[in-house]
């Protein structure tokens, strides 16, 4: 796990979930949920991303529809963005059911 990754953990003492997003050349995004408690009792079901930072998605979000929607968008089409910390487990389930969704665009964030 990546040291951003295992702050937050602590920071949320165990609550909420991540995102794991596997961005395979040409193909769509694999996306893995993972509960923050399991990662806190030190017993996580995949390895973990490379030392990017973490996109932070919390249920206030939702109350920006612009901002949720782009959250989604980068989410399933910016190889750049592998982990994401949710505070809920529903609000990572939502956004990986909506990643999903997306037609499949990839880019990288950031570049011109």
């Amino acid at each position: 796990m990546s040291a951003a990754v295992m702050d937050l953990v602590e920071i949320f003492n165990g609550e909420g979930a991540f995102i794991f997003v596997d961005h395979l050349a040409g193909t769509a995004p694999i996306f893995y949920v993972q509960c923050s408690a399991d990662l806190q009792a030190g017993s996580p079901q995949l390895a973990g991303c490379s030392g990017t930072g973490v996109m932070l998605a919390t249920e206030e979000l939702r109350k920006y529809p612009t901002q949720l929607i782009a959250m989604v968008y980068r989410l399933a089409n910016d190889t750049t963005a592998m982990e994401v910390y949710a505070d809920t487990i529903k609000m990572a389930e939502y956004l990986v059911a909506e990643a999903r969704k997306v037609p499949y665009a990839p880019y990288i964030s950031g570049a011109g």
